[in-house]
């Protein structure tokens, strides 16, 4: 482990595989001309009936990889050759590599075989592609719904900044599948057309697949660029409000905005633009029109690039991340593609249009399933002062639970919801993995003084585990079966995601800091609670619960703590 922080994360590198592009100029130069990855798809092995999405075809296959696995590959190594004068052997022992997903390669879930394939577990496909890379130490993947690429930015970042690790390889990848559209479809959610962010027809997002890379690094002299991009900060918060919809007032957001902007030590007026997630749903775009005015942005330019790639998941964040790179390299602010009148309720300076306009410093913008939320700020480095990250911090044990076995649990779970005096009927309808997290939590925190003196702002939750959300998803696949894409429902897609069981949590117990879900590889579960709580102590909260939730099949496995800010 690297000991001595550093002052500066730089953007080493970066490059994109989408519909539009084999890499990131193909991509730019796509969008500067107007075109969209979106198209009429007539594919019933993804969905019933025809729809709009942004898909790659024509792909060759790898028959010792995944696609998930082959594409995140390719993108790495075109994203590393961009690097100058890294000497291989320390570089792949000083690099931290974090994969951004909701779903992986969720495909493999759908064969009738009865055990279950490696391929669907999310630490699988992060292992397979450390290893191609030789890289040192254990990969992190960040399963946090749609903020997942924005929350990985932030948590690299700080681990570089921290001295934690010298650099770090951030992949966004989600593959555009049946699991995903019928869970999607069966919201409602899902266009018409191509999605046309914050205007007054919008009628949904429309979907899409794609992998983005990005190199962040602690030092300069593998940085290309005469006047590189650096990370200047970043937050994460959730708004405790909904499971599925956005906050009506846009406070959750908002809060995200304003701690980004204080880590990077600057004020709205220095900001240029907002790339903001702009999925073009009624409520999203609602909420982040208010977002935008309760952060004091609201004299900002505001984009979203959506109508090119679609909604990419996991992905999302990167890509678009990596489209502020080059737009802010390249004096150029991108339109949002078919925008033409306002819908939202607060007005917002949105225009259909590019511009040539310089461009110095943006925020990142994401919101997602769960009620989270993030935000990164990105700055050229000739502009940009000492960022404000939050030093790392020794944690105090308040109090700890474990409830584990192999068989038994709606019994055992449901006395311990007695037990307690539970009167949230709501526990009832929830997945089991959420029982096994929200129960777990209530215990800690009962009679406690020292969560109730904290604010919510301050209450942090950092769970990880091996399978994910895979109990759900398991029950998702069976309900809409081989055939019957119009069986899913919404009551079991929204626990597909794995921080839901997060959601849950911060509903209920007013936790509005920051919330992050990680997968792990199971025999990495000694290490995984010290993994939590240092990420944990850079996020600035007072006091978090951090440790392992996990259910899958008979087995269930928690083991969590109550922890104070020394």
């Amino acid at each position: 482990m690297v000991s001595k922080g550093v002052n500066r994360v730089y953007v080493a590198s970066y490059s994109i595989y989408s519909p539009i592009g084999l890499d990131t100029e193909e991509n730019m130069k796509a969008i500067t001309d107007y075109k969209s990855g979106i198209r009429l798809v007539e594919d019933t092995s993804l969905f019933c009936h025809p729809m709009y999405a942004s898909k790659i075809f024509g792909e060759h296959t790898d028959p010792d990889l995944s696609t998930l696995e082959r594409r995140s590959i390719y993108t790495v190594q075109r994203a590393l050759n961009l690097l100058k004068d890294t000497d291989n052997e320390n570089f792949i022992k000083d690099t931290q590599l974090i994969i951004s997903t909701t779903k992986g390669d969720i495909t493999f879930l759908e064969s009738d075989d009865e055990i279950l394939d490696n391929r669907v577990f999310l630490n699988h496909t992060a292992k397979v592609i450390a290893d191609f890379f030789k890289l040192k130490r254990e990969p992190l993947v960040i399963s946090n719904a749609c903020i997942s690429g924005v929350n990985a930015v932030v948590s690299a970042s700080r681990l570089i900044s921290s001295g934690n690790c010298k650099h770090a390889i951030v992949i966004g990848a989600d593959l555009l599948s049946r699991f995903v559209v019928t869970g999607f479809q069966s919201f409602h959610s899902i266009s018409t057309g191509p999605c046309i962010p914050y205007d007054a027809k919008r009628d949904g997002l429309t979907l899409g697949e794609a992998v983005g890379v990005i190199v962040l690094t602690g030092e300069r002299a593998i940085v290309s660029d005469d006047d590189p991009i650096v990370v200047e900060g970043g937050a994460v918060s959730n708004d405790s409000n909904h499971l599925s919809a956005p906050s009506r007032t846009g406070d959750g957001l908002a809060a995200a905005m304003s701690k980004s902007m204080s880590v990077a030590g600057i004020e709205a007026e220095e900001i240029d633009f907002i790339n903001a997630h702009g999925t073009a749903t009624l409520y999203n775009d609602e909420m982040e029109s208010k977002a935008i005015h309760l952060a004091g942005l609201s004299g900002v330019p505001v984009q979203s690039l959506k109508p090119y790639w679609g909604h990419t998941l996991g992905a999302s964040g990167v890509i678009e991340s990596i489209g502020c790179f080059w737009q802010m390299k390249n004096s150029i602010l991108f339109g949002t593609k078919g925008y033409t009148q306002s819908g939202v309720p607060m007005e917002i300076m949105v225009n259909a249009s590019h511009e040539s306009k310089v461009l110095k410093r943006c925020i990142k913008t994401a919101s997602g399933f769960g009620g989270c939320n993030a935000a990164v700020i990105y700055a050229f480095d000739s502009v940009s002062e000492k960022s404000k990250y939050d030093q790392s911090v020794k944690w105090r044990e308040l109090s700890s639970f474990s409830l584990s076995g192999k068989d038994g649990f709606h019994d055992i779970i449901r006395e311990w919801n007695k037990k307690l005096e539970n009167s949230d009927l709501k526990f009832f309808k929830m997945d089991d993995l959420s029982k096994l997290g929200y129960i777990g939590v209530l215990k800690l925190i009962k009679d406690n003084p020292e969560f109730s003196d904290t604010l919510p702002e301050k209450r942090g939750l950092f769970f990880g585990n091996s399978s994910s959300s895979l109990a759900s998803d398991i029950r998702h696949v069976a309900a809409i079966g081989a055939e019957d894409d119009l069986k899913a429902s919404p009551a079991i897609f929204v626990y597909t995601l794995p921080n839901v069981v997060l959601g849950e949590i911060c509903i209920k117990n007013k936790l509005k800091g920051e919330n992050t879900f990680f997968v792990f590889n199971p025999s990495d579960k000694i290490n995984a609670l010290e993994t939590l709580l240092y990420n944990a102590s850079l996020s600035g909260m007072e006091l978090v619960v951090a440790g392992w939730c996990d259910l899958l099949g008979e087995r269930y496995d928690l083991n969590i703590g109550l922890y104070k800010k020394v």
